[in-house]
């Protein structure tokens, strides 16, 4: 099975050369040419332009083309064309909304339509491209969203063995009170044996007065 993207540009690759002849460099006008003689030029330059990555001007000749010759089975043509560019993967401004937008209002048209079949098969290319796309910016934000946890987790546990650490000293204060107090008792009860000791009589030895 091809890849979704090397079908589209197979796709593409296919339709840009579809249409014979030199391609013009020279700007149409078609003020006095019937609407296909201005087509075809107009057609020829806009794929001169996008041979050679210039895709805004070959959508501007489309685009004017359309708006010269409204209504005509030609003007339809553009929209198809025009959908092709959207969809290059080269275009800086590729947008596959557009792109779908633009061939499902050509397929839906009255009027006869020169690459039904290619439009067809550019329609579900893109829109499974597009769903793919939906897909990797949905993981790509699922990732941030576990990497900020982490994150949060790292600085939290952080947080936690220094306020830790602050506490341990106080323990060892406490345990080193205890300690202490223990060994005073000591010192007090012993002292207190011993003073016991002393003030008991001598025995055989009358008691002084």
């Amino acid at each position: 099975m091809i890849p979704a993207r090397n079908a589209l540009r197979i796709l593409l690759s296919l339709s840009l050369v579809a249409s014979g002849g030199c391609a013009s460099l020279q700007a149409f006008t078609g003020s006095h040419d019937t609407s296909s003689e201005a087509w075809s030029r107009a057609l020829a330059t806009a794929k001169s332009d996008a041979n050679v990555s210039q895709f805004d001007a070959a959508d501007s000749v489309l685009a004017a083309f359309a708006a010269d010759h409204p209504g005509t089975p030609e003007a339809l043509e553009t929209a198809y064309w025009r959908a092709i560019l959207k969809m290059d993967p080269t275009n800086p401004d590729l947008s596959l909304p557009t792109a779908m937008a633009s061939l499902d209002g050509y397929l839906s048209d009255p009027r006869a339509q020169q690459h039904v079949v290619e439009a067809k098969s550019l329609r579900r290319v893109a829109g499974q491209l597009a769903g793919l796309t939906r897909v990797a910016v949905g993981a790509l934000a699922e990732a941030k969203d576990a990497t900020a946890t982490a994150s949060n987790a790292k600085v939290e546990a952080a947080s936690a063995r220094a306020e830790a650490a602050k506490a341990a000293p106080d323990s060892d204060s406490d345990a080193e009170v205890k300690r202490l107090k223990s060994e005073l008792a000591k010192a007090n009860a012993e002292l207190e044996r011993i003073r016991r000791r002393l003030t008991q009589p001598t025995p055989g030895k009358p008691p002084a007065f």
